[in-house]
């Protein structure tokens, strides 16, 4: 249901900011404005929202860099950055910075109406461990809290899964036969960079350099075994683009 979605719209030109907002509440949406980045970035601070529509060129602060501090806040916003003008630097930094869906201006209301739906669809979640077990059991407790769970048992069929779904999220074991976790993360990121990723592991000391390269390469955290499986649900319920607004 759209009224399940809540967008919020980033323009400062307030005639454009307006008619968004008239024709996505229209179509059922939930819909707030911000008339600038700061204002977007001000408004994450407190609530999320399903997906951003935003402005690249704006004064001040630019469409990219508020995108980036949104992400800071919150890793799994999904955002859609819109522009009238061949500014292809800025273009390159906002995909550089994992942007994905950039559209230009003027825009078909049906095709950004389909783009919202397609970018707000929840997304499955990844799995990787070679113990079937630690599968089951992260599989059990989401699927229960309403995601899609896909499970591997190796580096290598994670790589094959992530090359035919775009997966949210994974859950990685460092210590994986073959293609080690932080190969496996290295290689999820360039299939898709918006990949959110979660270490996993009973080895603290043994794995630390291990785990530090991947939280340079953007692991948002890890979780050591063995460990309650609904540590996992609240993660994804913090970082996740399942998350709505609030209030």
């Amino acid at each position: 249901m759209n009224d399940e979605l809540a967008i919020l719209v980033v323009d400062d030109n307030e005639d454009l900011l307006d008619t968004f907002a008239m024709i996505l509440k229209r179509r059922g949406f939930f819909v707030e404005t911000a008339g600038n980045g700061a204002s977007a970035v001000a408004k994450f601070k407190n609530q999320s929202f399903d997906v951003t529509l935003m402005d690249i060129v704006m004064p001040e602060m630019n469409g990219v860099e508020a995108s980036k501090k949104i992400k800071e806040m919150q890793p799994g916003a999904t955002i859609i950055l819109m522009t009238a003008y061949s500014d292809e630097e800025l273009i390159q930094l906002a995909r550089d910075e994992g942007i994905r869906h950039i559209v230009h201006k003027p825009i078909r209301v049906d095709q950004l109406i389909e783009l919202i739906k397609k970018t707000a669809s929840d997304q499955p979640i990844l799995v990787i461990d070679d113990d079937a077990a630690i599968c089951d059991s992260l599989s059990k407790v989401l699927e229960q809290q309403g995601y899609e769970v896909l499970t591997a048992g190796s580096g290598e069929e994670a790589i094959a899964i992530a090359h035919e779904n775009a997966c949210q999220m994974a859950f990685i074991d460092i210590k994986l036969p073959n293609i080690d976790g932080l190969e496996t993360l290295l290689r999820l990121k360039e299939i898709n960079p918006e990949i959110l990723t979660i270490m996993m592991t009973g080895f603290r000391n043994e794995v630390k350099e291990a785990l530090q390269k991947a939280q340079a390469a953007s692991a948002i955290t890890c979780l050591y075994k063995p460990f309650d499986p609904t540590e996992a649900t609240d993660i994804v319920k913090k970082i996740g683009k399942k998350s709505r607004h609030s209030g």
